[in-house]
């Protein structure tokens, strides 16, 4: 299969990385130069525009940080809509409001826009072990149904466009919240004396914690905060968690002390590479 990945972040690396091991031909586009060279080197072709991504692709992947980006190269001027070939599929990986991917969806050709969030991080995603979240027509989805198996761990077919991204924003959101308030527990019992060991080997194994907020719990306790979640990245997803909630009527609580506390880390102009630096905020 002809594939093209938009968008050169940790996320669309590793996609364009597994759809090279997995045997597909792979177009590799990035609005700014210079994250295509290792992708090159193993095989894939660097596109001199989106026209090249999208003419004679079967799936393009288009994966970028926010809303802004994505209207950007999907409706901009030669952006990827203008450029689709006759049976080309767009399907947006990038964590977006359910009101862009709709508004994608309306612009672009007959079914043949999807929104295909995953759940999983980077290196999930290049071992093959992220779960797509997807949104749009049945037949469209099928269709393409051996891609979602070989780029990811299959999918879940959430309805019509808009739902992947509503159920991948709401998902970070538990995700989000989860680490915050582990956070919070560290910050505290740091403060009445328990040392780092004792909450890394309690935490580590207990039930109250879950699984993905204990994936984290190194990072939380590493002054360092390691990882590829940055904290603007987590306050974007939860402020359309947030949105997504007003817009219903939903008087939501935790939501927006989580962003508060997020926009503390981030006007503090440290460049913690994850969101688990969101305990520097209780410090």
């Amino acid at each position: 299969m002809q594939l093209a990945v938009v968008g050169m972040g940790n996320m669309g690396r590793s996609f364009a990385a597994l759809a090279l091991e997995r045997g597909h031909r792979v177009t590799v586009w990035n609005r700014s130069p210079g994250k295509c060279g290792e992708l090159v080197a193993r095989g894939a072709v660097e596109a001199r525009s989106l026209e090249q991504c999208a003419a004679e692709t079967d799936v393009v992947l288009v994966v970028l940080a926010d809303d802004a980006a994505l209207l950007e190269v999907c409706t901009g001027q030669n952006g990827l809509l203008a450029s689709l070939g006759p049976s080309t599929v767009l399907a947006n990986v990038s964590t977006v409001a359910p009101a862009t991917i709709r508004e994608l969806a309306q612009a672009g050709p007959d079914d043949r826009v999807l929104d295909a969030p995953v759940m999983g991080s980077p290196e999930n995603v290049a071992n093959g072990f992220a779960r797509f979240l997807l949104g749009g027509p049945s037949s469209t989805i099928t269709s393409h149904e051996v891609l979602w198996n070989e780029l990811g761990s299959g999918y879940i077919h959430c309805g019509p466009v808009g739902s992947a991204a509503t159920m991948k924003v709401i998902a970070n959101l538990v995700l989000i919240t989860g680490v915050t308030a582990l956070a919070e527990a560290i910050a505290t019992a740091r403060a009445q004396g328990l040392p780092d060991q004792l909450l890394s080997e309690f935490f580590a194994g207990s039930p109250l914690v879950s699984a993905a907020t204990s994936l984290r719990l190194g990072s939380v306790l590493d002054g360092a905060h390691p990882g590829w979640f940055s904290p603007a990245l987590a306050r974007k997803d939860v402020r359309l968690a947030v949105g997504l909630a007003e817009e219903a009527g939903v008087d939501v609580r935790i939501g927006p002390a989580t962003d508060a506390l997020l926009t503390t880390v981030v006007d503090s102009g440290a460049e913690w590479p994850d969101f688990s630096a969101v305990i520097e905020a209780l410090s």
